[in-house]
């Protein structure tokens, strides 16, 4: 027999991803606000914050206690939710999402479990900017599904805290390829164990999935076909 607390926590959970799915196709809240930059007692006393869709539940819903976990939650979904409606994917693929998203429930399930399950295992709230920007460049048809979830794998497993060793490689010579590097600032175990940098004695160079990450992702550049952008790291692949 289910227990009254399982029935409730399940409730819980398909309140909340109803809320982030209309918010995934409606755009339901305000965009001019950086959630990101937002503590988490705001998102409990803030007068204008707590009238949000997906905070409203999130809060109405934890009955035994407000907790943590939850209300970053809504702090890292609404940060994703912003960067996903910056207005940066094309309206074609947009409305194209958006009608599969409604009208197709296997498709829509399997969107609301990535969202919700990555977002929910991020530590470091870039994170979810950095995955709505890799989901709209899904979107926007430069990569495919099983490659959305596998640099969504890679992001998971970054510090973004070595994000600047990206930076760095973009200056290389030949931007991004078997540079020699010195690593003074102590940024290689930032990145190594995400598979998005390649390093073999003092050589450093990036992954193909680290170059996706940076350029859609992190650069935010949705719109841009990354093999235009670096056609030399391309080149030597082939």
């Amino acid at each position: 027999m289910v227990n009254k607390e399982t029935e409730e926590s399940y409730a819980e959970h398909q309140d909340t991803s109803k809320q982030v799915g209309i918010a995934l196709v409606t755009n339901n809240f305000d965009n001019t606000l950086d959630y990101a930059e937002i503590g988490l007692d705001a998102f409990v006393s803030d007068g204008i914050l707590k009238e949000i869709p997906i905070v409203k539940t999130v809060v109405g819903v934890v009955k035994s206690g407000l907790k943590v976990k939850e209300i970053f939650f809504a702090k890292k979904i609404l940060t994703f939710m912003k960067e996903f409606h910056s207005g940066k994917l094309p309206k074609d693929k947009f409305y194209k999402f958006q009608q599969e998203f409604t009208s197709d429930a296997k498709y829509r399930a399997k969107v609301m479990e990535q969202i919700m399950v990555f977002n929910d295992t991020f530590l470091q709230v870039e994170k979810s900017k950095v995955l709505a920007n890799l989901f709209a460049a899904h979107l926007n048809e430069f990569y495919g599904w099983d490659d959305f979830i596998n640099l969504s794998l890679c992001l998971n497993q970054m510090n973004m805290f070595g994000v600047s060793l990206f930076n760095d490689m973009a200056k290389f010579k030949k931007p991004f390829f078997g540079a020699i590097y010195d690593d003074t600032k102590q940024l290689y175990h930032l990145l190594s164990s995400s598979g998005t940098i390649s390093v073999w004695g003092n050589h450093l160079d990036i992954t193909p999935y680290g170059l996706y990450i940076y350029h859609y992702g992190i650069q935010g550049k949705i719109n841009e076909d990354v093999r235009k952008a670096y056609p030399l790291m391309f080149e030597l692949e082939e």
